[in-house]
């Protein structure tokens, strides 16, 4: 289980390092670097949600999307962010969290559709001979 956390630290070190490319986060000292990364980190264990079989799948979306909202604002507490939580700002900082989510969600549903198709695909070649 402590691997499988520590996997999925570094997944999320990893969204987080794309976020950070991709929408142009390049300001800040190495300290506010270290806790974004961090920060990110902790983002994806929370993804282990998914895997608890007692837990539904919607109470599982409800608590990675809260806890991810929530790490991200802290985040941004940190870095000292605080206008984000005005008006006007706060609306597009929910707009924006939203839309990088989602996106995420794509591209872990579209590795997700890959590495089902690949095992799949293997499991009909073993059976084929």
């Amino acid at each position: 289980m402590f691997k499988r956390l520590f996997i999925e630290f570094f997944y999320g070190m990893l969204f987080g390092s794309m976020i950070w490319v991709l929408t142009g986060f390049f300001s800040g000292n190495i300290k506010y670097r270290i806790v974004y990364l961090v920060i990110f980190g902790l983002i994806g264990p929370l993804s282990e949600l998914f895997n608890i079989d007692s837990l539904k799948p919607i109470y599982a979306f409800i608590i990675h999307f809260i806890g991810t909202f929530s790490l991200i604002s802290i985040l941004n507490i940190i870095s000292g962010n605080f206008e984000i939580f005005e008006m006007p700002y706060l609306l597009k900082y929910i707009f924006n969290f939203v839309i990088i989510y989602i996106i995420c969600w794509i591209i872990s549903f579209v590795i997700f559709r890959k590495k089902t198709s690949e095992i799949n695909d293997a499991i009909k070649k073993r059976n084929e001979h």
